[in-house]
């Protein structure tokens, strides 16, 4: 399990909730094959950690010990990371299928290669 005391997690999506993609009135976003999802796992953002869109740098923290990123289109940048860190081998295949329509590439890492891959992100 990957030691996660050294980062500042922010929980904004407990695990069960629904976050809908689709923004009323924005036409641009009602083409996204995405429309909302439900977090299978706790889903939040890294304080001092920048993800592609300039915005933090979300991860997904569940209960098992498979860390890693998938990377996911988006219409407003070309592919977005998302961290996940201590999910069981399910919760990964929940977060892979809830986000397939959008899924470019996943990753499992071990704890140094996770380390390196998230310090690219560090402000």
């Amino acid at each position: 399990m990957l030691n996660l005391e050294k980062y500042k997690i922010i929980i904004e999506n407990p695990k069960g909730s629904y976050k809908s993609f689709e923004t009323e009135g924005d036409d641009v976003w009602q083409s996204y094959p995405l429309k909302g999802v439900t977090y299978p796992v706790d889903y939040g953002y890294i304080q001092d950690y920048i993800g592609e869109d300039d915005a933090e740098l979300d991860i997904f923290v569940g209960s098992g010990n498979q860390s890693g990123y998938i990377k996911v289109w988006r219409l407003d940048v070309p592919e977005e990371t998302k961290f996940f860190a201590n999910l069981t081998e399910t919760e990964l295949n929940q977060v892979i299928e809830a986000f397939s329509p959008v899924l470019i590439e996943h990753k499992i890492l071990d704890e140094e290669n996770f380390e390196q891959k998230i310090s690219e992100f560090k402000k």
